[in-house]
């Protein structure tokens, strides 16, 4: 098993046994307990250093995730790769990046979701609970960054994750993704307050510009996708 998680245009990986391979642009270590991890993790969180970092443990593999999640305040949000009937994929442009729409869960989420549970057998366990959320968000988000009204989820995509800053604060986003159709025939209109200028149908065999000014994290789950399309 592991976790890819990215950090600015590095990678930290989490992993349950030693890797096999090494790359010169890769450091590899074993974990050695929660304060030699939180060492570790902050001192390559600040390094200018282009080498990714993996770290193993082949027996005490959850208490390494556990105790890297805990160095990080948890931020969940949920998003969708949008496909209409050409095969375009739906792309929205801020901060100077193509970027998927996407966004953080509310409580607003939660509530509705926790409510469509009520009375249902097996409907309220917190796993079918937490997918369920994850699916409310997905849909609002998107129909709100990109005007889109008519949405529907086909599959469950990859769960990401990304490190960033806030002052002192280290957060850790993770995105729950979902494959969705819509259709070309809805009017776009970017959600300027959230600071997305353009709102675009991008045919899937014409990414190279998308890929050249986008994320680092969305790459291999835009991949993932093209690849069982």
């Amino acid at each position: 098993m592991s976790i890819d998680i990215h950090c600015l245009d590095r990678r930290i990986i989490l992993l349950d046994a030693k890797p096999l391979k090494h790359s010169p642009d890769e450091l590899q270590l074993q974990y050695a307990g929660k304060k030699a991890l939180q060492g570790l993790v902050y001192e390559f969180e600040k390094s200018s250093s282009k080498v990714n970092l993996s770290i193993w443990s082949d027996d005490d593999y959850k208490q390494l995730v556990k105790a890297f999640f805990n160095l990080h305040e948890m931020v969940e949000a949920a998003g969708g790769v949008v496909f209409n009937e050409h095969d375009e994929i739906l792309f929205i442009h801020r901060n100077g990046k193509w970027d998927l729409p996407k966004g953080k869960i509310s409580s607003k989420d939660r509530r509705k979701a926790i409510k469509n549970a009520l009375g249902k057998p097996g409907k309220s366990e917190a796993g079918y609970l937490e997918e369920q959320i994850a699916r409310i968000t997905a849909i609002r988000e998107v129909k709100e960054e990109t005007g889109l009204k008519k949405l529907k989820i086909s599959s469950e995509l990859p769960v990401t994750y990304h490190i960033y800053f806030t002052g002192d604060r280290r957060f850790i986003k993770q995105t729950r993704w979902y494959r969705m159709e819509g259709s070309s025939e809805d009017s776009l209109k970017p959600q300027i307050s959230e600071g997305i200028v353009i709102v675009r149908w991008i045919p899937a065999n014409s990414l190279a510009c998308i890929f050249a000014h986008t994320y680092e994290s969305l790459k291999p789950l835009i991949k993932s996708v093209l690849e069982h399309t």
